[in-house]
């Protein structure tokens, strides 16, 4: 929620929703009262912004923004998107990672060398001095809740773990060797708390990437600067962060110079320089000089809570992989069973037979799998692309089909207007000024070029008109008087409205030349004027398509709204052979399903709400940074860094996320393979192999928290 533009007279502010600019209408009527004469306040639910009109004088204007504010960010609690936790009336899966729901930290883990330490000298400090007669019983009570947990899994007809290590422990028991029982249930705590900390560690290290350090903050307050606690930081304030701090909140630099460390949020080491107009971001740290910030977003609605957010609902999201895991471990357990009998059947020794049951296959494959992806989505998210959910790994290492959109995705999604050219004798400020009026009720680069080019040349775009409509993917239309206004794409001028274009021929074509997107205006069932904006290219884009082809990418395709002209020279300035031009979300969505139909696994980007539909129907969506709402709620992968490289290295890190997977496996298998025939042929004991067994656990867990790519 945030104040969006005002001038004298008139602010627009952003609150999502109905019940939230009721809240803020009855709060501002009761603090202003008839303070500036008439007030009047308007709602517009399609861009859920909210816009209060009033004197235009700039000592009411001045007051009018002070109550707002302050009512925006007071009044209504920021939120994040809807956990999917919440529904599941899971309240700790909807708190930030690190975090109970609550807000407070957890209880630091301890470290697993100290627990084991500890675990170790008192299990040989009884060993030593509990008497004989008494460590049998002791042995039975330690074993007891292990054993009790096999046989209630026994009970409810599974065959898993927990049962074969209830019948190792329990065959050690029978045969009367207590040391052997002690030794494998001290192994498998062992092992367990170690388990416990890698999960943790992976946890904690996406805690401390995306939570705050705590600290005060410096902001600025009348000619001074004051310390606050960051839980006290509203938008608008100045914040100032000097070398070695961490920056608090995303905005604006407002003054000062210095040399940022973005590798939190790029993946890149290099520091880069920022100034005043450049973006920074929560999270990120000033190496040397010093900032003066206009912040725009704090505390959850900073781009780090968000990321936090996303990973920490990402846990329903399993990887096929990782469920085929949990199910080959839990049947490979019964063939435990099954070579236990056999090894007897031949050998007649107990202790032999046993050596079976000491080292299982399934333990490691069902703690190994899920820690190598969650390790590739924090290391994706590191890198600028937050991927969703383990399947989504899965698919993207897959995917052999990219869809391009071009607006955005492959330029810069910073188009300025370059010509506006009226027909019809209607004046160049009439159609700018009204398109800008028209415009501005909606959040999108287009839009957002318009009316700062009105902006620019002085133009008032009072509101005269009626409620502005939207048409997904044509353009927007409205009421000025008699006459109805629309706005948008050739197609929707021409085909849909039925104006004749035929006539202004020349004067369009003078304004989309050299492959310039377009938008035309018209009024009361004539052309008024065209406007023609220029998005430039990447500067990143071709080395980006090459990177895709040498990844073995089969079918690259680029999708734009544009006319052919200009899909034509953005394909060739990138070298795509395969591009669509004006195409329509039903055009995009037909052309996903297309892929898959031919079976290639397709990988969708895009941006805008026109694009939500074809993102849901790939099989992986990815949402760039500036990507509309709906955009980024329905990707599978959002883009949080405006580098297209990022979805490079999250492609490069699900293939090899998938790799390690598949090498685990290997190794898991091999290696146990050997403890057990080991253990069989008696040239180790039944606790060695189990020692053998957990340690080859621990280190394939270890071995899958490793990082995947260079930083350099």
């Amino acid at each position: 929620m945030s104040i969006v533009r005002s001038i004298p007279g008139r602010i627009r502010f952003d609150v999502g929703s109905e019940e939230a600019f009721a809240k803020v209408r009855d709060q501002l009527l009761d603090d202003l009262g008839g303070e500036l004469g008439e007030l009047e306040l308007r709602y517009n639910p399609r861009s859920g912004r909210g816009l209060a009109l009033f004197s235009p004088d700039e000592g009411a204007t001045s007051r009018a923004l002070e109550i707002l504010a302050d009512i925006l960010h007071t009044s209504l609690p920021m939120t994040l998107p809807p956990c999917r936790g919440a529904d599941l009336g899971d309240e700790r899966a909807c708190a930030p990672p690190g975090l109970h729901p609550g807000g407070h930290a957890e209880t630091p883990l301890e470290h697993p060398f100290v627990s084991v330490a500890r675990k170790v000298f008192l299990f040989f400090l009884r060993r030593r001095f509990m008497p004989m007669r008494i460590r049998p019983y002791f042995v039975a009570f330690t074993v007891a809740p292990l054993i009790l947990e096999g046989l209630r899994s026994l009970v409810r007809g599974r065959i898993n773990v927990s049962v074969l290590d209830a019948s190792a422990v329990g065959s050690a028991m029978l045969m009367r060797d207590f040391d052997t029982a002690g030794s494998i249930h001290l192994l498998l705590e062992v092992s367990e708390d170690l388990e416990d900390w890698t999960r943790e560690k992976s946890r904690g290290d996406l805690a401390s990437l995306y939570r705050g350090d705590g600290r005060p903050a410096w902001v600025q307050r009348g000619e001074g600067e004051v310390q606050i606690s960051q839980d006290e930081l509203r938008q608008g304030d100045l914040v100032v962060v000097r070398s070695g701090a961490r920056i608090p909140v995303d905005g604006v630099v407002a003054d000062g110079t210095a040399m940022v460390n973005q590798s939190s949020m790029t993946g890149e080491p290099l520091s880069v320089k920022r100034g005043p107009g450049k973006e920074v971001f929560a999270g990120t740290v000033v190496e040397e000089g010093k900032l003066i910030i206009y912040s725009e977003s704090v505390g959850d609605e900073t781009r780090f809570a968000k990321i936090a957010q996303v990973i920490s609902d990402s846990e329903s999201m399993k990887a096929d992989v990782h469920s085929h895991a949990v199910q080959l471990a839990d049947r490979i357990v019964p063939l435990s069973f099954v070579l236990f009998g056999v090894v007897f059947a031949f050998t007649r020794n107990w202790m032999k037979a046993s050596s079976v049951l000491m080292a299982d296959y399934s333990c490691a494959i069902k703690i190994a799998t899920p820690l190598a992806v969650r390790s590739a989505m924090l290391e994706s998210a590191h890198f600028g692309a937050v991927i969703k959910g383990g399947k989504y790994i899965e698919q993207l290492s897959k995917a052999d089909a990219i869809v391009l959109d071009k607006t955005g995705t492959l330029t810069k999604a910073s188009p300025e207007v370059v010509r506006v050219c009226p027909v019809n004798g209607y004046s160049r400020s009439y159609v700018l000024r009204n398109a800008a009026c028209m415009e501005e009720h909606f959040p999108h680069p287009i839009a957002d070029a318009i009316v700062r080019k009105a902006d620019e040349e002085g133009l008032v775009h009072d509101e005269r008109h009626a409620e502005v409509e939207y048409t997904l993917a044509h353009g927007v239309s409205t009421t000025l008087g008699d006459d109805r206004l629309v706005l948008g794409s050739r197609h929707f001028i021409s085909d849909d409205e039925g104006i004749h274009i035929d006539d202004s021929q020349e004067a369009v074509a003078e304004c989309t030349r050299q492959g310039l997107s377009t938008l035309y205006l018209g009024v009361g069932g004539e052309l008024a004027g065209v406007i023609a904006l220029e998005d430039p290219l990447r500067e990143s884009a071709y080395r980006f398509v090459r990177r895709l082809e040498n990844m073995g990418m089969r079918r690259i395709v680029m999708l734009t709204g544009d006319g052919e002209a200009s899909a034509k020279a953005v394909a060739g300035e990138v070298e795509i052979k395969e591009y669509h031009s004006q195409v329509l979300p039903d055009d995009k969505t037909r052309i996903v399903d297309e892929l898959r139909e031919e079976g290639h696994i397709v990988a969708m980007v895009g941006d805008g709400i026109n694009d939500s539909a074809a993102l849901s129907r790939a099989d992986v969506g990815i949402s760039m940074k500036h990507g509309a709402d709906i955009a980024q709620e329905a990707c599978d992968v959002m883009l949080t860094v405006d580098r297209l490289d990022s979805l490079v290295d999250s492609i490069t890190l699900s293939r090899l996320a998938m790799k390690r997977i598949r090498n685990n496996y290997g190794f898991i298998v091999a290696s146990n393979t050997a403890f057990i025939g080991l253990g069989v042929s008696g040239l180790i004991t039944p606790a060695l192999l189990a020692f053998l067994h957990n340690s080859g656990t621990v280190l394939t867990c270890a071995w899958s928290m490793r990082p995947y790519l260079s930083r350099k």
